[in-house]
């Protein structure tokens, strides 16, 4: 392929390290980046750490500006892409510009999502957390406010209200599930993350949604159900995220929430891959095509799209889903899915994160499979029960604490 020109979509994780794979596996032709934003790639994932005060401005754009000059990029950046032709292989610009290419990938990422209340979306006072500006207009923000509502109950929400905690701020965090991070928590740590929350002054609305609101110049008026009323000096918005994939044909890629893909990162058209918050890979666990938005899976994907398109043979069979966080001096972590709604699900239980040595560790089986584990300040039992998880072997309670040497240098 070294005459050949590859055309990547997005200057995100997988796009970065596409781009890298493919210089790599020694491409020579051109590749050329378009992207509606003007700025090196920006990890959202590191942000809430930036607001909390754990890291500097630069680590969150972990390629650096000179990335695209080593690896030989055309970068047409500050115009989104409006429209890709799949079948006649060609990519419009808002500005006008039209490509062609022999090899495509599509990674666009994914934008906030919105609720959709009246005049959210417009007001002024209503600050997502996703790119780099917003990042930083909700530090702005963030600094003088007294009051704020959280929409979204999730693990970037509940983190907003914990930065927000440090200057005595009146935190409401409102969702219509009914408990805290309902993705990534079973009810059972959910009430306990709760109760830590609330014994650190938030205050949650579980339940409940926004039904509309009112600016003035002092601030914005949040209206929810039962007449219940709440002033704020923000809304924060934290309800998940949706890909960002309006310039593509349905008729021509195979789409569900996100593009389609297979272990590959090939779409259903030739020529043309996806990775990242754009794409749906199959999940290791179901063996479905499931869309799950995070940095590392979508580094992976970008990865293998890059050796692929560059001519080499490379496969990405996924990986469990994980996510571990530090709140206040508690640290939660999740492994794999503690909501299955297989018929043989039962769980065990060990500790209170209330008492004694405060750890408390939740193992959900699918019969005697273990299959989802939340874990607060036990981390050192991570590796065995991701490690039980991935391979889908049993594992009971007493095993996580005899952790073999081996395992003790996988990280979570």
């Amino acid at each position: 392929m070294t005459n050949k020109r590859i055309v990547v979509l997005g200057n995100g994780g997988a796009a970065c390290h596409a781009v890298k794979a493919i210089r790599e596996a020694g491409f020579g032709g051109e590749i050329h980046m378009l992207s509606d934003t003007r700025e090196p790639a920006f990890n959202p994932m590191l942000a809430p750490y930036y607001l909390k005060g754990m890291m500097d401005w630069e680590r969150c754009y972990p390629f650096g500006a000179d990335f695209y000059r080593r690896h030989e990029v055309a970068c047409h950046f500050g115009s989104p892409v409006v429209a890709l032709d799949a079948l006649a292989r060609t990519v419009c610009t808002e500005d006008g510009q039209q490509m062609d290419y022999d090899r495509c990938l599509v990674a666009t990422g994914a934008n906030a999502a919105l609720p959709p209340v009246p005049g959210l979306s417009e007001s002024p006072f209503a600050y997502p957390l996703r790119t780099s500006e917003s990042t930083r207009n909700l530090e702005s923000v963030m600094a003088t406010a007294r009051k704020a509502v959280i929409l979204g109950a999730s693990l970037v929400g509940i983190k907003i209200a914990e930065i927000m905690t440090k200057q005595k701020a009146h935190i409401i965090v409102v969702d219509v599930a009914g408990q805290v991070m309902p993705h990534g928590s079973h009810s059972l740590t959910a009430g306990f993350l709760q109760r830590y929350f609330e014994q650190h002054a938030v205050e949650f609305m579980l339940g409940c949604s926004l039904q509309g609101l009112s600016e003035s110049a002092e601030g914005v008026c949040c209206f929810f159900p039962h007449t219940i009323v709440e002033d704020a000096d923000f809304i924060g918005v934290c309800t998940g995220i949706r890909p960002s994939l309006q310039f593509i044909d349905h008729q021509q890629v195979d789409i569900d929430s996100g593009i389609l893909i297979d272990a590959c990162c090939r779409s259903s058209v030739p020529g043309l891959y996806a990775a990242g918050d754009c794409a749906q890979g199959i999940n290791p666990m179901s063996g479905k095509h499931e869309w799950q938005g995070t940095w590392v899976r979508a580094c992976y994907q970008g990865r293998t799209a890059g050796l692929n398109m560059a001519g080499r043979y490379a496969r990405f069979d996924g990986i469990i889903p994980q996510h571990v966080s530090p709140f206040f001096d508690w640290i939660f972590a999740q492994i794999g899915n503690v909501h299955t709604d297989s018929k043989n699900v039962h769980m065990e239980t060990l500790g209170n994160p209330f008492k004694r040595d405060g750890k408390f560790k939740l193992l959900v089986y699918d019969g005697d499979i273990l299959v989802g584990a939340n874990l607060i300040n036990c981390m050192e039992d991570a590796p065995i029960i991701k490690h039980a998880i991935t391979l889908g072997r049993p594992l009971s309670m007493a095993e996580t604490k005899a952790v073999p040497e081996y395992l003790q240098a996988i990280a979570v």
